[in-house]
Order: C-alpha cells, then structure tokens, then sequence
C-alpha cells in the first residue's frame, strides 16, 4: 500500500512540473510576443517621425501579416498593431482586424485579440470604464479617438455585435474570450466629435 501511495506521489510530482513549466513557457512566449509587437509599433512611429512632412502610407509586416494600424489604449496600457487577418495564428502574435471596413472609416472597425493571463493583448480589458479613450492610429499617421460607451458580454455565436451603433459614425468594438471562453467580452466605442 505504501509502495502504490509513493508512486501516485511520484506521478503527481512528475505532472505537477510538467504543468508548471508548460505555463512558465507560455508566460515566457506571451512575454515575448508582446515584446515584438511593441518593436513593430517603435518601427512605426519611428518611420512616422522621419516622413513628418509626406502624407504617404507606410507598409509594415508583422510574422507574414500586413499592419493595418496601431491600437492604444492608455487605461490598460495596450498598445499593439493591428494584424489585418484574424485565425488562429495571427491571433498569437498580435490583435487582429475582425471584421469591417478601413481602419478609421465610417462603420464599424472590429478588432479581437486574446485574454492571456499575464496581460498582454487584450487580457485587462475588463478593467476599461465607460468614457476610456481607445485610439486607433492607421499607416498614413492619422489617429482617431473613440470613447468606450458600452461594456458586455455575449455567446460565441452572437454576430451582433459586428453591427455599427450608427451608420454614419465610426465606431470600434473589441472583443476578447473571458476565462474559460464561454462567453466573449465585447467593448463598443465611438469616435470622439471636435
């Protein structure tokens, strides 16, 4: 009985490291992941900065996807590019281009990204507040900034969030898995009139 009691021991230890060090390795790609994606804004801005004068639009790659733009939000302290593809392995490197016309036009511009743990990407999402500021900076340097008006939840299979709240404004809806990925975190914002 001892003996039996010592190796269900010896197995659980045994798991117990395997796990930890899948999630230390994870932790460690997210890390890395979110250190690359902030090169890439660095490039951008940096690249913005030289051409201050010329309105032309930059091209920027990031792992094989075009840049669309860059999202910040100041609140959570999110800033990241854009992807302009959404699947499974675009959604590991950065946010993506859900759904929607051009980055900043009128309509809605639907971005989703992961909810990690250690909060990269759009991991604190639910800590935004309605009347945060979200901004979206497209390739040309033009940035617009959105007011978030609404916070929810929603099924996976609820498409209407895709929908613009006005059809002549521009709106942004972020959308991100909460934990266990029962339901999608959705935050709708619209664009700040002058």
């Amino acid at each position: 009985m001892k003996k039996s009691l010592n190796i269900l021991i010896g197995i659980l230890t045994i798991i117990a490291i395997g796990v930890l060090i899948i999630i230390v390795y994870r932790y460690a790609q997210y890390q890395e992941n979110e250190m690359q994606a902030l090169e890439v804004v660095a490039q951008i801005e940096e690249t913005f900065e030289k051409s201050k004068e010329n309105n032309q639009k930059i091209e920027m790659e990031y792992k094989g996807y075009l840049v669309e733009g860059i999202i910040e939000i100041p609140s959570i302290n999110v800033k990241s590019p854009i992807l302009n593809e959404t699947n499974e392995d675009s959604m590991q490197y950065s946010v993506t281009k859900f759904s929607g016309g051009k980055i900043n036009s009128i309509g809605n511009y639907v971005i989703a990204g992961h909810n990690y743990l250690n909060g990269s990407m759009f991991g604190n999402l639910k800590q935004l507040e309605i009347g945060d500021d979200i901004k979206l900076t497209d390739l040309y340097n033009n940035t617009v900034i959105y007011k978030v008006l609404s916070i929810y939840s929603v099924k996976p299979n609820d498409t209407s969030v895709l929908d613009s709240t006005n059809k002549n404004a521009r709106d942004v809806t972020l959308i991100t898995c909460t934990k266990g990925r029962a339901e999608r975190l959705i935050v709708k914002a619209q664009e700040i009139k002058n």
